[in-house]
């Protein structure tokens, strides 16, 4: 087994430890895993499935809705009668909705894929200014029709969801006395997030959808899985693509190769200042899919397979280092980057998750036999 101790030695800006434990955790990706798989049976991946949405989707996606009903709410209030003590609540439940898109952003398979719903909820990454630049235009024609709700549903992603919410609740004008149609463009854009939520919960649930049935009957007529070790893979893949968010949208382009060369103009949430918060939620949800919440995750395959006794206890330690190291950075991302005590850590914290990325791609692959080709998923 590979033993790196923690030094509990210091170093400026950041803990010689937590470098020497980036450092092992790249080592471990490099590592053999140990022999091939064990057989692991269609029972095994069907109850982490049917564990993983009953545990870990579907209340996740529950507590978005609500959230996106609160919000909704209070931009009815607000827009009744605007002022500071409702601006503020607004901004606290704007707050609470993109804690809850956080929290499940990672799971874009499925319902939430149905009508651009991910795109129309948080259209993310996006060119430098997009969505400012056409909710600006939207507030400067004034069009009654445009906020018709059919066809408000078919206009462009980047006005309808949270990116275009946090530009009226943090952007230029956003503390003055709000215009007629700035009121009516939030609420349209709340309402639309309520409902799109409140159905995408249906959709996992009943209706005509019934996308945890789907998920839990594979077989040759199911128009998504064959095989209940096919939709193990579809999370899977949530897994290793939300790592790879975090390292190649959130983090790299935001740092840049040096202090000087940052840009935290490309930060998202930039204006609410909610960027570093955004990367831990994402990787306590990723976390969650890995370990389980109340029931099996993707770990109990890897136990349950037995050929890489060292896999999991890496995995967990590499989160848990990862999540702490992320806690701890205490400047807004924008700032960060171009701070010399706070940007080591965030350089480290890139590591880290590629780190976690590579062991996921290289060893987890392995541990519970899924075959996949990364040629579009890999960021190497």
């Amino acid at each position: 087994m590979m033993r790196c101790a923690t030094s509990k030695r210091r170093s400026s800006p950041v803990r010689f430890g937590r470098l020497l434990l980036a450092f092992c955790l790249v080592l471990a990706t490099l590592l053999p895993a140990g022999p091939a798989a064990a057989a692991l049976s269609a029972d095994d991946y069907q109850r982490v499935n049917e564990a993983l949405v009953a545990d870990h989707v579907v209340p996740r996606y529950r507590t978005l809705a609500a959230a996106a009903e609160r919000l909704d709410a209070a931009a009815a209030a607000y827009c009744a009668a605007p002022g500071e003590d409702r601006l503020g609540a607004l901004r606290a439940a704007f707050g609470e909705t993109l804690d809850g898109w956080m929290g499940v952003q990672h799971l874009q398979f499925g319902p939430v894929e149905l009508f651009l719903r991910n795109y129309r909820l948080h259209f993310w990454p996006q060119a430098r200014g997009k969505v400012g630049g056409a909710v600006a235009e939207l507030l400067a024609a004034a069009d009654p029709a445009a906020l018709e709700e059919a066809r408000f549903r078919n206009a462009s992603t980047a006005v309808q969801g949270l990116p275009a919410l946090e530009v009226l609740l943090y952007g230029p004008d956003a503390e003055a006395p709000p215009a007629d149609y700035r009121c009516r463009l939030l609420r349209r854009i709340t309402s639309g997030m309520a409902g799109m939520t409140r159905d995408i919960v249906a959709d996992w649930q009943g209706g005509n959808v019934a996308f945890a049935e789907t998920l839990a009957s594979p077989g040759e007529d199911n128009p998504y899985f064959e095989s209940a070790q096919e939709a193990t893979l579809a999370f899977f893949q949530r897994l290793y693509n939300g790592l790879e968010m975090i390292a190649d949208a959130r983090l790299r382009p935001v740092l840049g190769a040096s202090a000087e060369q940052s840009q935290p103009g490309l930060a998202e949430s930039r204006l609410s200042g909610r960027s570093l918060r955004n990367v831990v939620l994402n990787l306590e949800a990723l976390q969650a899919l890995y370990l389980g919440e109340g029931g099996p995750g993707l770990a109990a395959l890897v136990a349950g397979s037995g050929a890489d006794p060292e896999l999991d206890p890496l995995l967990r330690k590499a989160f848990r280092l990862t999540l702490e190291n992320a806690r701890g950075i205490e400047p807004p991302l924008t700032e960060a980057v171009a701070d010399p005590a706070a940007r080591p850590q965030l350089e480290q914290l890139l590591t880290q998750v590629r780190a976690i990325r590579q062991i996921v791609r290289d060893r987890l692959t392995k541990a519970i036999d899924l075959a996949i080709g990364f040629n579009s998923m890999d960021g190497d």
